[in-house]
């Protein structure tokens, strides 16, 4: 099971969206601690929310979802009315585009819920690696994108790439949220660096270790950076299957950055410090 703030960080919504869905009956927790009120949910329940925020997505009101969700509207049905909303947002700006792509991405997990082969997950352990790095609040996706494209042009000629790993992001947000994410970018190094590197007045890469983690559950996500959500599903369903939970905060390992604004040649290996369920869990 996984508390509101891991299942907003898998599913990608904020837990003041799902605390809201709760409220009206939309989406209830799988389960409620009737000592300490903590919220349960499950792998399960992402079918459900992506039909929620499709529909959403077609500027159905939530009385409306409601409705059909109780209906049980197939996947077919859902499927025509996204294709009239597509034909809507492909008229509108490029800004509109991007939703197009979230929407397109939420349906073809619908799809494929239940009929994916078992991911190819690898536990292993990551040893305590030096990081130069930048942390912020910043207001959603595009800005952590920007933020990175920002240091993958000038760290690497104020450092040199030779003693430069991969582009990492930590998430530190206890829940997704995305209008002020709490995160760190910035690169893993393979030798000895700088303490720190100026990325512009009042903007600073500093260096510290990242601490070793004895499990992380790994998964390599292929394809769009806005496609994630997918493949965060795909391990959070994994873990519960298979007895894991989340201990602390996660990394998206940048192997290859996305070469164009479509954003499709993206690898990312995505890092989440587990341990067996039972188990007290070790916060980084």
């Amino acid at each position: 099971m996984l508390r509101i703030g891991e299942f907003s960080q898998i599913a990608r919504v904020s837990g003041r969206l799902l605390r809201y869905y709760d409220e009206i009956g939309l989406l209830s927790p799988q389960s409620i601690d009737p000592e300490t009120g903590y919220r349960y949910y499950s792998a399960r329940q992402l079918p459900r929310l992506n039909r929620i925020l499709v529909l959403k997505e077609l500027g159905l009101s939530l009385e409306h979802i409601a409705r059909l969700l109780d209906q049980e509207t197939s996947v077919d049905e859902i499927r025509g009315m996204l294709t009239l909303r597509k034909a809507q947002i492909e008229q509108s700006v490029q800004q509109e585009m991007e939703r197009l792509r979230v929407v397109e991405s939420r349906l073809q997990q619908i799809d494929t819920h239940g009929q994916m082969q078992e991911p190819d997950v690898i536990l292993k352990a990551v040893p305590a690696t030096p990081f130069l790095g930048l942390r912020d609040v910043l207001p959603g996706m595009d800005a952590i994108q920007h933020l990175v494209r920002r240091i993958a042009t000038a760290v690497p000629a104020m450092v040199g790439r030779n003693s430069l790993g991969h582009i990492t992001i930590i998430i530190h947000s206890p829940m997704y949220d995305p209008e002020a994410l709490d995160v760190e970018v910035g690169y893993l190094l393979t030798q000895k660096g700088p303490q720190s590197v100026e990325l512009s007045e009042g903007c600073r890469l500093t260096l510290r270790t990242l601490p070793a983690i004895e499990t992380m559950a790994t998964l390599a996500h292929v394809g769009r950076v806005s496609d994630s959500h997918r493949s965060y599903g795909a391990l959070a369903t994994w873990m519960e299957h298979h007895g894991w939970q989340m201990s602390g905060a996660g990394r998206d390992i940048l192997i290859q950055l996305p070469q164009s604004e479509e954003q499709d040649e993206a690898v990312i290996e995505i890092q989440l410090p587990v341990t067996r369920l039972g188990h007290p869990a070790h916060l980084i």
